[in-house]
């Protein structure tokens, strides 16, 4: 009888042991997904960013050559700080994604000591 129980706690230990082990593995691959993901969004909004900002300077242009009204530039102005906005959203996102994974792969950082020796007196 008490082999029977010392299996089925074995086989229960193991299970569990099983289960955290693909746990753990799925966090780190769904956090490295994520990572990739944010990367590839950010690098798209900062593109996105740099085409706002040449058009804005265009706007800037146009206006100040008496071309358009200020409209247009308001315009360019409104859509490049949306997309500035955006690219510093996902840029948080990308380091909370960053310290989800490092704590996925059950690490840790410590806060840097100073390296530069004491002065001898």
């Amino acid at each position: 009888m008490r082999s029977i129980q010392a299996k089925a706690a074995r086989d229960e230990a193991v299970a569990r042991y099983r289960q955290t082990v693909l746990t753990a593995f799925a966090d780190v691959e769904n956090n490295l997904a994520a990572e990739h993901l944010l990367a590839g969004q950010y690098g798209q909004v900062m593109a996105a960013l740099e085409a706002a900002r040449k058009q804005l300077k265009i706007a800037d242009n146009r206006y100040n050559s008496g071309l358009v009204t200020y409209l247009e530039v308001a315009t360019a102005q409104n859509a490049a700080l949306s997309t500035e906005r955006a690219g510093s959203r996902l840029r948080g996102q990308q380091l909370v994604a960053a310290v989800a994974l490092i704590k996925s792969l059950g690490g840790g950082w410590q806060a840097a000591t100073n390296t530069i020796p004491a002065r001898e007196k």
